[in-house]
């Protein structure tokens, strides 16, 4: 056992620690409450994951760095259904995305972005986040905002506070099917 940032942590590739990833970042995915999660894991941890991911969720390596592995975890229908939207999808074509819609073709694309940018701004999109929030976030550089959770909420607060606490009782549902 090693300590890191203060509290006790099992060994590189653990079912311990993959647990506490699959409940901090997964569970809302994983329990059809949100299109997808970005994570960041030990690349030496990507098999553990993808055996605790059911079949009909994807993994998608972002990016690798330094033993890391920047994650997309999504499942493929919530995801294509949030992203078919039309709003979504036309601010999507504006922000440079092909016009002719492919859910590879689009994530190929964002993942070309991730190459360029730290963390482009349509992500928020994949991620099921409002559109309202992720244009609002855009507009104001981060700044403004009515309220600060999971993503800085720029439009409904009422709504985004619903869906924090929606995650959350994922987050809390999925520790007790993992027994944590």
């Amino acid at each position: 056992m090693s300590w890191v940032n203060g509290s006790r942590a099992e060994p590189s590739g653990s079912i311990s620690e993959m647990k506490r990833v699959i409940i901090r970042h997964c569970s809302p995915v994983l329990m059809g409450c949100k299109p997808a999660a970005l994570f960041m894991i030990r690349a030496s941890d990507l098999e553990l994951l993808r055996a605790y991911t059911p079949s009909h969720i994807d993994c998608l390596v972002i990016r690798k760095h330094g033993g890391k592995a920047l994650v997309f975890l999504f499942d493929k229908t919530i995801l294509e259904n949030t992203i078919l939207t039309d709003p979504i999808r036309s601010v999507l074509i504006g922000m440079g995305y092909p016009s002719r819609y492919s859910l590879p073709v689009f994530l190929n694309h964002l993942q070309k972005q991730f190459e360029c940018q730290q963390c482009p701004h349509a992500v928020g999109l994949f991620l099921g986040y409002p559109l309202d929030d992720v244009l609002g976030f855009i507009k104001h550089r981060g700044s403004n905002y009515k309220l600060c959770g999971i993503w800085k909420v720029y439009g409904d607060v009422e709504q985004a506070k619903t869906c924090f606490r929606q995650y959350d009782l994922c987050r809390e549902c999925m520790k007790i099917i993992l027994g944590e």
